[in-house]
């Protein structure tokens, strides 16, 4: 009986030290901390009704500042590289990359968030979630209004983001995935910088 009533007690005590960090706590935590993060992702995309449209999977890389590289696998191959200066966007199918300003095309997209420098209160109107579908969840809403995206929800667990949903302007909802993440283990620059295939078609100024 002692050591039941110990093991609850235990179990109490354990609870409460993990709820005491909020989801907000938990984000800013990742986004003070991490350097580096690496992971597999899956992301799907849902219509107005909650259709699904599509299914990705592919592999994520983060560097910060400013370098990311979304490397879809499935169901075509697609790069999203940024060096910190430059974004690249590479559609192995049209055969045709599409170069866009580092700072132009941040702002009208939810990456803005992994490379968060400031108070998440300067960008964002902040809603804590709690707890939900085992993970600690947090709602946030841009403050700028034109942006693509109409509110961002992050799912945390463990100090990683482990799940981030978008709702844009035509209430389509994309939610991404995060599989086995690493943080803050070694990546090379090189790996940010783009080297079109030959016979690619450019456009912008690379």
């Amino acid at each position: 009986m002692i050591r039941y009533v110990i093991k609850i007690v235990m179990m109490l005590l354990i609870t409460t030290s993990v709820s005491a960090e909020t989801a907000r706590q938990m984000l800013e935590s990742f986004l003070q901390q991490t350097t580096t993060m690496q992971s597999r992702f899956e992301q799907r995309l849902f219509d107005h009704a909650n259709i699904l449209l599509q299914e990705s999977t592919g592999d994520f890389r983060l560097k910060r500042p400013g370098r990311f590289l979304w490397d879809y696998k499935t169901p075509y191959a697609q790069q999203i590289v940024s060096n910190g200066k430059k974004i690249w966007i590479y559609d192995s199918e049209l055969e045709q990359v599409t170069v866009k300003d580092y700072n132009q095309l941040l702002a009208g997209v939810p990456v803005i968030l992994f490379d968060q420098k400031s108070d998440l209160d300067v960008d964002f109107k902040v809603e804590d979630q709690g707890f939900k579908n085992k993970f600690y969840w947090i709602r946030l809403v841009p403050i700028k209004k034109e942006g693509d995206y109409k509110e961002i929800q992050v799912a945390m667990a463990g100090k990683k983001i482990q799940r981030m949903i978008f709702v844009d302007g035509f209430d389509q909802t994309t939610v991404i995935s995060f599989k086995n993440i690493e943080i803050n283990s070694p990546i090379s620059d090189s790996l940010f910088n783009f080297e079109p295939p030959q016979g690619t078609d450019v456009v912008g100024d690379f």
